[in-house]
């Protein structure tokens, strides 16, 4: 995510999936945020000193059972029964997130960060923190961002923070049954220009059945393999005066955290282009990445999810394919994400940290995130995360109209010889490239 929420590519063998995720009719993607030079460090400050508040968030270690016994005594959960023993944790308490995944031998796919959650909705900058997705609403800076007061002549850590209409308080249950959640609130916010956006959000949470793999990713699941699936279905509608361009716009922003590992990378496939324009940005975020944690193998973007080093890339909506993922080496557990992308070119809200930005639309609508431990460098963050994050476009909707994204999960944990098959289909890289080019031998 290009936030402080953080706290804040193919081969033809893949070129169908490309074709389908295109038919899709949902927006999607939003965020991006440039930051120059000067705003580097400040970023970097607001993330590790609004984190420094929430250590202690790891949750790979505790079991799936011990995450539910817990939320059920701090907040709530909602367990949705998958396949083969898999499960999938939902808290419309904790503002409506998808908090974790269990799947084969993984009991915990998702960062669930008790800690923090058994606080209380305290923290002075940031409470909805944690969970494989959950709901926000961006751009975060510039001059149609939401995340700084109106009029704030600076964006600091100081004055950093998550709109509390979706930061703190529950969503209301709609609708429930054994494979689907309905949720629903109503969210408030005011962009640095002092604009008001009011609208309604409703989320429907479910599971994607493996006998849906071919439809949604262009898969069969192989035998042996286990598997958890599921979505968000988001909309945002405006119940308030007409948005306009020019004093700003709105969309949705989802965010999924992941327990990190030194086995882990993220792959992000992409488009070609003409020109040998590279395929991604990062140093507008974080800063550059390092060499060694980010590069491209093939059609894809491969990152570090080690949580050793606070570090973002993010790709725009000429390049994206509509899909990336994750690997654990350590666990053997394959996550895929998939996000609408609209065939026409659209806005997409830009989170650079300025007070006035020159192009305001032109943010990314896939990012990725790494945490890291700022005041021990190279050690492992104490919330050890990476995220996989897409976002919707912003587009001025009059009063009744809506925008919608859609955010699907998949994970699939068995052999090495099958999930590297299906990270070359899905992905369109294999798992040997990916691991010979991040942890060369010897190293």
């Amino acid at each position: 995510m290009q936030h402080v929420d953080s706290m804040h590519a193919r081969q033809a063998s893949s070129s169908s999936l490309l074709k389908l995720n295109e038919k899709l009719i949902s927006p999607p993607s939003l965020f991006h945020g440039n930051r120059d030079m000067t705003n580097r460090t400040i970023c970097l400050l607001v993330f590790c000193s609004g984190f420094s508040a929430l250590q202690g968030c790891l949750s790979s270690s505790t079991g799936f059972e011990s995450i539910r016994i817990f939320l059920d005594s701090n907040a709530d959960a909602i367990v949705l029964e998958g396949e083969t023993g898999s499960k999938l944790l939902v808290s419309p308490r904790l503002q409506g997130r998808i908090m974790t995944a269990k799947v084969g031998s993984v009991e915990s796919t998702g960062l669930v960060p008790q800690k923090t959650i058994k606080e209380g909705e305290s923290h002075a900058h940031f409470n909805n923190f944690g969970g494989i997705d959950r709901f926000w609403i961006g751009p975060e800076a510039g001059q149609y961002g939401v995340y700084f007061p109106p009029g704030a002549k600076e964006l600091t850590r100081d004055n950093w923070q998550v709109p509390a209409s979706f930061d703190t308080g529950a969503f209301t249950v709609l609708e429930k049954n054994e494979r689907t959640v309905q949720l629903h609130k109503e969210i408030g916010v005011t962009n640095l220009l002092g604009v008001e956006f009011k609208t309604t959000v409703t989320r429907e949470i479910g599971l994607i059945p493996s006998s849906s793999l071919d439809t949604e990713l262009g898969i069969e699941l192989p035998a042996g393999v286990s598997y958890l699936g599921c979505y968000s279905d988001n909309r945002l509608t405006n119940t308030g005066k007409d948005w306009d361009p020019k004093t700003g716009l709105v969309g949705i922003w989802i965010l999924g955290m992941f327990n990190a590992s030194d086995q882990s990378a993220v792959i992000a496939p992409f488009k070609s282009a003409a020109g040998g324009k590279p395929p991604y940005s990062d140093a507008a975020y974080f800063g550059k990445v390092a060499e060694d944690r980010l590069k491209v193998i093939d059609q894809s973007v491969i990152f570090r999810g080690d949580a050793r080093k606070v570090g973002k890339f993010g790709i725009s909506q000429d390049r994206t394919t509509g899909l990336a993922g994750s690997f654990d080496f350590g666990r053997n557990l394959l996550t895929v994400v998939r996000f609408n992308v609209p065939q026409t070119m659209e806005r997409y809200g830009n989170s650079t940290w300025n007070v006035t930005q020159e192009d305001p639309y032109s943010g990314d609508v896939f990012q990725s995130y790494n945490n890291g431990d700022g005041e021990n460098p190279g050690g492992v963050a104490a919330d050890a995360f990476f995220e996989l994050e897409s976002a919707s476009p912003v587009r001025p909707l009059r009063k009744g109209e809506s925008i919608s994204h859609r955010h699907a999960t998949y994970h699939f944990q068995g052999s090495r010889k099958e999930l590297d098959k299906l990270a070359s289909k899905i992905l369109g890289v294999s798992l040997d490239k990916v691991q010979a080019a991040m942890w060369p031998a010897g190293s």
